[in-house]
């Protein structure tokens, strides 16, 4: 039987939105990707725009986390807006260090 050709057209539009979705970044970072992150770091401090490009989480995400964080008492935020630096406190490393074993 010969497929109709709006069959075709609609498996492909699927297809392509498949294809594009897989070439999307991937934005699986969570508050815990966040400690390592710092922990791993020079003086287990960086910069809020490194931190976020290396942790490849969307904005949204990457805010709730920082902010769940330093709720936490994870980390601390210090710095003129735009130039803000993320530090590990004594407690974050503890966490990070436990989240790693």
């Amino acid at each position: 039987m010969e497929r109709l050709k709006s069959e075709s057209f609609t498996a492909y539009l699927e297809t392509k939105q498949r294809l594009e979705q897989a070439q999307k970044p991937a934005t699986g970072g969570t508050a815990f990707s966040l400690l390592a992150l710092l922990a791993a770091s020079p003086d287990q401090q960086m910069p809020l725009a490194n931190l976020m490009s290396a942790s490849a989480m969307a904005f949204g995400a990457f805010s709730d986390a920082l902010k769940s964080l330093g709720e936490l008492g994870y980390l601390t935020l210090s710095g003129a807006p735009g130039q803000e630096v993320a530090t590990l406190t004594k407690l974050g490393q503890e966490v990070s260090l436990l989240a790693r074993k």
